[in-house]
């Protein structure tokens, strides 16, 4: 991964800003994710950029057993002293890099969200993707939405792609994170080339309890997306 944040330096101010209720991972990144997951019991899962662990809790909640992988040490060990659960095994390692500690087919289902965007070449990641994955077996995936990065990082070109630089948080603590920006077209183009089934893409509205918590955020979300989700299968 051509990954210019450094997730260990940012991981104290990264894993407040994902608690926060107001941040979009809450008020709709993962509202949406988990309304579109299947049943997770007895099956195994790859948590790909696992970051503060949330989806790794959750599946193991719901009696799966999670493989989390992520870049940075930190994170990781947050994860470890967040869940203390035998159902968890976590590898430090870079999604560009693959997963050679995971049988080929072993696994009914992976979630990676809001991690993609940290590679600069997607073709290498899915294909691990589909190695790993069971026949039929499902990847739920969240990423930045071009058009929200066009219009957040005041783009000169939505066609660009390029590594840019944006801030998080405010005040205290708000920190930088470098990631990918791409078209519309580059995105989906590695999966339309795949052996993945695309089962859908979707630009989910936010939901009422956003309107509730945080009414500005909503009117912005209700107008342009943020992310863009797909759930691919073998």
């Amino acid at each position: 991964m051509v990954n210019k944040t450094n997730y260990d330096k940012i991981a104290a101010a990264y894993i407040q800003h994902a608690a926060d209720k107001s941040s979009w991972n809450n008020l709709y990144e993962r509202p949406y994710m988990l309304s579109i997951f299947d049943d997770f019991r007895h099956k195994k899962l790859l948590d790909a950029g696992c970051g503060t662990g949330f989806y790794s809790k959750y599946a193991i909640d719901k009696g799966a057993d999670v493989i989390g992988v992520d870049a940075s040490k930190k994170m990781l060990e947050h994860l470890g002293k967040t869940i203390l659960s035998p159902k968890l095994k976590a590898y430090k390692a870079d999604l560009a890099d693959g997963f050679h500690f995971i049988e080929p087919g072993s696994l009914d289902y992976i979630i990676c969200s809001l991690a993609l965007h940290y590679i600069e070449n997607w073709e290498p990641t899915i294909a691990e993707f589909y190695r790993v994955l069971k026949k039929k077996g499902k990847i739920y995936i969240s990423t930045h939405h071009p058009f929200a990065d066009y219009l957040i990082l005041k783009k000169k070109s939505y066609f660009d792609k390029y590594l840019v630089e944006d801030e998080w948080g405010s005040g205290e603590n708000s920190f930088k994170v470098s990631f990918y920006t791409r078209p519309l077209s580059d995105l989906l183009k590695p999966f339309l080339q795949s052996a993945f089934n695309i089962l859908s893409i979707d630009e989910p509205l936010p939901t009422p309890e956003c309107e509730r918590v945080a009414p500005k955020i909503f009117q912005t979300l209700k107008n342009q997306p943020a992310f863009i989700f797909l759930v691919l299968q073998k």
